[in-house]
């Protein structure tokens, strides 16, 4: 499949991912914050990974869990919502995105707090 095609068709499902999240954590999770930083698509369309970053961290395992069990939920919103645009609504797998610990730990050491993430 062409690249510039399944770079649209991931940012689409991001968008799409990224509202469906948001209604879903402010319904079933509150206070917590879920953001969709990135959505891989396989070129088959078959499959997309979707990383998510959660908001407070000390949740993010709570909140994969849950996103798990409602996979099936989750992609048949989606279905709903893109389905003029695709054919085809690829299997969802969710991923957590270790980013924002990454920068935690980084604003920690440059404050002196905590151990140095750089020499891990």
């Amino acid at each position: 499949m062409d690249s510039v095609r399944l770079k649209k068709i991931e940012s689409l499902l991001g968008e799409e991912f990224s509202e469906l999240l948001r209604v879903w954590a402010k319904e079933n999770m509150s206070g917590v914050l879920i953001s969709v930083p990135k959505v891989n698509v396989t070129p088959d369309l078959s499959i997309s990974r979707v990383n998510v970053s959660v908001f407070p961290v000390d949740k993010k395992q709570e909140v994969l869990k849950a996103l798990k069990e409602n996979t099936s939920l989750f992609r048949g919103q989606l279905g709903d919502k893109v389905r003029h645009q695709l054919r085809k609504i690829p299997q969802v797998i969710f991923y957590l995105d270790e980013s924002v610990e990454q920068i935690e730990a980084i604003e920690k050491a440059l404050r002196g707090e905590g151990e140095n993430p750089i020499k891990k």
